[in-house]
């Protein structure tokens, strides 16, 4: 089954922390997911896998059957996954959560133009929200767990 995953922020730097949103979509279920999320461009992007990867594995059921092919069109979050490119510090829990899940069920993840990623459709046209969901995450090999907030927007 093909999921995608998207992140985005609001600053022109894609370092600095600002106000972002996490999206993923499964076209083959109708399942778009959007969020708002505090975060430089790279955990925004990180944290847009994750939901989608939380929302497998809370759904199991729709996937077990299917080879699980993940796309997006993060070029730095793509190479550090598929490459093993160099981690920045901040961004080494997201990554070895992301990690975590592949020992818990397969998929593989791979690059695709922004154009053909169905989860960035209309994510301009998302009016800004008040945080009100919480997602947390333990990496594997550390003590702290990392939880953001971020708002809901039904769709």
């Amino acid at each position: 089954m093909q999921c995608f995953f998207y992140g985005l922020t609001q600053s022109d730097d894609p370092l600095v922390s600002s106000l972002g949103t996490v999206s993923f979509a499964v076209p083959d279920i109708g399942v778009i997911f959007r969020s708002r999320w505090q975060g430089n461009l790279y955990e925004c992007q990180y944290a847009a896998l994750l939901s989608l990867l939380q929302f497998i594995e809370t759904n199991e059921k729709v996937f077990k059957a299917d080879t699980i092919e993940i796309y997006s069109d993060s070029p730095v979050v793509i190479y550090q996954l598929t490459k093993g490119g160099p981690i920045a510090k901040a961004l080494r829990p997201f990554y070895q959560a992301v990690k975590q899940f592949n020992t818990k069920f397969s998929f593989k993840v791979n690059w695709i133009p922004q154009k053909e990623n169905p989860a960035c459709n209309g994510i301009c046209n998302i009016p800004p929200l008040k945080p009100s969901v919480e997602i947390t995450f333990e990496a594997k090999n550390s003590n702290k767990k990392h939880s953001r907030r971020g708002g809901v927007m039904p769709l």
